[in-house]
């Protein structure tokens, strides 16, 4: 799991840089501050995005499809552009040395897991270090004169928030799951529906004898991020798929489904171990949280009036927002 980066870095994740290289003026899409966008660069970016929707069940077909793709075309082209206007901007803050740029890069990457994660990261942003450096360096620069979050300011903030601050109820269950897979859905252990409902039925029916159900849970499971705590899940409504949360809160305490709870990922059985109430934390608790909470959302704040300050004095043309406004 991705620790939390930075608030400005999230932005990026959607966003493209690739180098410019001299071309024409026809195949030129956008300039920002004269710098180029060219066809093929986004031409590129577009490509693996769509590649990216695709894989995610998105359709490109048909008219629909084609007027899903101008959008996504239109809307990745302002993307580069104002991600081009950010670097621009950073790199007005001064040149950075070789070793200012590791040391910046070295700090960041402590907050990822491992290196994959932290390649994953770069392969989607399509930022290089140095880039990432210059926008961190950015960042640092810009808030270096917020006033610093006062107690006063804490505790309006928690007296204002208090209910979102709040840890709502949860229920704790244990489950066993056998996926349905018959080779389209890409889980890790393929079961026709028939295959995966008798392997329930034949857990219940152990349950019916009196093994346990955490043991079970345990040796038959196949959900590799709980059958390991002999299928301890927590969860709030909202946060399972409807099959499973109506389940669940349909039981009482102790109680097990005596069928089959099937969901999109296969069969279930579910026992419900208790309801866990809401809990509102108290200020002193909050307080180191809220503090890089305000202060991050102080950043940011900071950074967007900033960036719109730099757009407003850019020259910038965009030629696909040309032909919306200009249709031929």
């Amino acid at each position: 799991m991705m620790k939390i980066m930075r608030p400005l870095l999230l932005a990026l994740v959607m966003l493209a840089v690739v180098i410019v290289a001299g071309c024409s003026s026809k195949n030129v899409v956008a300039t920002v501050n004269g710098e180029k966008i060219t066809t093929q660069e986004l031409d590129k970016r577009i490509a693996e995005v769509k590649t990216s929707y695709e894989q995610q069940g998105m359709d490109f077909s048909g008219d629909k499809g084609a007027s899903l793709l101008d959008t996504l075309r239109k809307s990745t082209l302002q993307q580069m552009i104002n991600n081009k206007l950010m670097l621009q901007e950073a790199k007005k803050m001064g040149n950075l040395s070789t070793d200012q740029v590791q040391e910046i890069i070295g700090t960041f990457k402590q907050q990822f897991s491992s290196d994959e994660e932290y390649q994953l990261f770069l392969d989607q942003v399509k930022l290089s270090e140095e880039e990432i450096a210059y926008i961190l360096n950015m960042q640092d620069q810009l808030s270096k004169d917020l006033p610093p979050i006062t107690d006063a300011d804490l505790r309006k903030y928690y007296d204002d928030n208090k209910a979102q601050l709040s840890k709502p109820e949860q229920l704790q269950v244990r489950h066993i799951l056998f996926f349905v897979d018959e080779g389209d859905k890409g889980y890790p252990v393929k079961h026709t529906d028939a295959e995966a409902k008798q392997l329930s039925q034949d857990v219940i029916a152990q349950l019916q004898q009196g093994k346990d159900f955490s043991q079970l849970a345990s040796e038959k499971s196949e959900d590799s991020g709980t059958k390991a705590d002999g299928g301890l899940y927590t969860f709030s409504k909202g946060e399972s798929v409807q099959e499973f949360e109506d389940a669940a809160f349909a039981l009482k305490d102790g109680e097990y489904t005596k069928t089959p709870v099937k969901t999109d990922y296969g069969y279930h059985i579910i026992k419900r171990d208790k309801l866990i109430p809401a809990v509102v934390p108290s200020f002193e608790e909050t307080k180191t949280q809220l503090t890089v909470q305000m202060n991050d959302e102080a950043k940011q704040a900071k950074f967007s009036q900033f960036m719109t300050d730099a757009k407003n004095n850019a020259v910038i043309t965009n030629k696909l927002a040309d032909q919306t406004e200009n249709p031929q």
